[in-house]
Order: C-alpha cells, then sequence, then structure tokens
C-alpha cells in the first residue's frame, strides 16, 4: 500500500530532455514512449537498456524523472523486471550518487500502473520516491510537493525521510534533535539505509575541528546550500 507522507520543494519544466533545478541536473523521461501496453519481453529490454543509459548519463546528483504519460497497461512482469531491478541496481550502489523519482496522476489507470510496480519494489525490498504531475507545472522552486513512498519503507525511516525533506538539508545531529532520538548510532543506520535506497543526498565536508561530516539533503531539494 501507498504511504501518504509530507511535502517537499521541487521545481522543473514537465518536458522530455533535460533541465536544471537550481544547479541540480534533471531529466524527464516516458515510459509512454515505448507504447500504451507494457508486458512484452522486448519492450523490457529496450526500456531496460534506456533506463541504464538515462542514469548513467546524469552527472553526480542528477535526478532521472520517470512518467508513466499515457501508459495504459503494464504487468507484474514487465513492472518487476524494467523498474524492480532498476531500483535493485540503485541500492546496490549501480549509480553512484543518481537518483529516480516517479511522476504520477491521480487517474485510476496510474493508480494500478503502481500497484505492480509497488508490488515488484516490495518484492525486492527496495521504494520509490513518488510525486504528482502538478509538481512539475510550474518553476517556482518555493512550491511544496506532496511525496509518497511505495514499496519496502518501514515507519521510523519514512519519519526519517520526512525529517530530512522538511529541511532539505541536515546533520546526523541534526537529525537526532528532530525526531528525538536516544542514539545517534541508530538515526546513523536509519539515514545510511535511507542512502543507500537513494532516497536522500550524501556530502561530505571537512569540519573546523578536523574530520569529516555527512550532509544528507532531500532528492526533491536543489542540491545546493
Amino acid at each position: 500500500m501507498a504511504k501518504e507522507n509530507g511535502s517537499g520543494n521541487f521545481s522543473n519544466g514537465h518536458n522530455n530532455g533535460n533541465a536544471t533545478n537550481n544547479g541540480t541536473a534533471v531529466k524527464n523521461f516516458s515510459l509512454g514512449a515505448f507504447g500504451p501496453l507494457l508486458a512484452m519481453r522486448p519492450q523490457v529490454r529496450r526500456v531496460q537498456e534506456s533506463l541504464d543509459a538515462q542514469l548513467r548519463d546524469l552527472p553526480p546528483g542528477g535526478v532521472l524523472i520517470l512518467d508513466f504519460d499515457n501508459v495504459e497497461m503494464m504487468d507484474y512482469s514487465f513492472a518487476d523486471e524494467a523498474l524492480g531491478t532498476l531500483y535493485s541496481r540503485l541500492s546496490a550502489k549501480e549509480y553512484p550518487d543518481r537518483y529516480l523519482v516517479l511522476l504520477t496522476d491521480e487517474s485510476e489507470i496510474t493508480q494500478a500502473l503502481l500497484e505492480n510496480v509497488e508490488v515488484a519494489l516490495n518484492q525486492r525490498e527496495v521504494a520509490a520516491l513518488v510525486v504528482p504531475r502538478s509538481a512539475f507545472d510550474t518553476l517556482r522552486g518555493d512550491k511544496k510537493v506532496e511525496w509518497r513512498i511505495i514499496g519496502q519503507l518501514p515507519d521510523h525511516l519514512i519519519e526519517t525521510l520526512s525529517a530530512v525533506i522538511d529541511k532539505e538539508e541536515v546533520t546526523v545531529r541534526d537529525l537526532v534533535d528532530a525526531l528525538g532520538l536516544d542514539s545517534v548510532t541508530a538515526c546513523n543506520n536509519r539515514i545510511a539505509r535511507l542512502h543507500q535506497l537513494r532516497l536522500v543526498r550524501r556530502k561530505a565536508s571537512i569540519v573546523p575541528e578536523g574530520g569529516r561530516q555527512y550532509c544528507y539533503s532531500s532528492v526533491l531539494s536543489s542540491g545546493e546550500k
């Protein structure tokens, strides 16, 4: 079952191709380019190859926006082989510092498509960030975008993800305070899992006292601070 969550900042134009979200490379790609009915094995191979190329072409920090526009049917096998496999590979660090977001509307057809995608993600123990197509009807960077998660993500990780999206950029210490946690180690484990799933960004910085500190930010943000 898809999990309703919260909102975050995101902006871009709704089109096929490249755009920039305040310095972050964003590429839109429509599954509808492969036809309205997605079920045939040759289609799966073409989609797999295309999505792989799209992700590899992104610069570090880039986001691929995958749109279901004009898709009328997608069976479970296609959803698993095309998207389940892709999310598994993201989690396995095959696409370092690249991110994938699903773009949908509230139509019955699109929601039915997402059901098969979610089953595939659940089976592979991964999760996807979903935002509405209406988020791309404006270029305003301050627009709050509703988001949700499909796939397998426990409530405590959804809580942590929501805190990151709300604050846009945080350290582990920030999250410990925001969530009222007693353990820095537990918080580290949470955010590490979210980063492994490519649901948050991570960047390292050197602190004045010496040593390295990681900052985490929302995939829905510009990536610049």
